[in-house]
């Protein structure tokens, strides 16, 4: 019972203050499930058939690069188990495997992005940014001393980055498809 108080607590909180992309992000995702989560962007940014079919395409064309990426931990272990360098060689081989999976997020990243762009519609994009709170919210301050407003989104577009972007893909392809499904019949 407590249990439910506070998820539900969460959500509402979540909802209203538009902290999708902030910390609690991540967190309340893993209470709601990712799909969830991609639902809710889905529906929120009113995607029109054409372009949640557009948006599964492109995801359809990163998942073999984030595939990639989720591959990138066992060949570094294996790349370690057959190590049998110095010091120096072994700084140089995470430092290769450091920017490799740097360079891999990145791109994935961009293309992402890029391709979002593309996809959505000016206010659509807007609203992603904007994420869940109202319209016209001002830019927020920093809680430095004399600080100037940060001229950024009110969150953090944290699902769109990283590892985050690499765990989320699948679950908005599957979520993409369920809704193109519901939608046909």
């Amino acid at each position: 019972m407590m249990r439910t108080l506070v998820l539900g607590l969460a959500a509402a909180s979540f909802l209203s203050m538009g902290a999708l992309g902030q910390t609690v992000g991540p967190k309340l995702a893993g209470y709601i499930g990712r799909e969830n989560l991609a639902l809710i962007w889905i529906n929120y940014l009113e995607l029109s058939p054409e372009q949640m079919k557009s948006l599964l395409s492109l995801v359809e064309e990163l998942l073999p690069l984030r595939d990639e990426i989720v591959a990138m931990p066992e060949k570094l272990h294996e790349d370690l188990l057959k190590f049998r360098g110095e010091g120096a060689d072994l700084k140089e081989l995470l430092s290769s495997y450091q920017k490799d999976l740097r360079e891999k997020l990145d791109t994935l990243e961009k293309k992402f992005i890029n391709g979002l762009k593309g996809i959505l519609t000016v206010r659509q994009w807007e609203a992603l940014l904007r994420g869940l709170a109202p319209e016209g919210r001002r830019p927020f301050f920093s809680r430095q001393r004399g600080a100037f407003p940060r001229h950024e989104p009110p969150f953090r577009m944290d699902f769109l980055r990283g590892m985050t972007l690499v765990r989320f893909l699948p679950d908005l392809k599957e979520a993409l498809e369920a809704k193109l499904k519901t939608l046909v019949e």
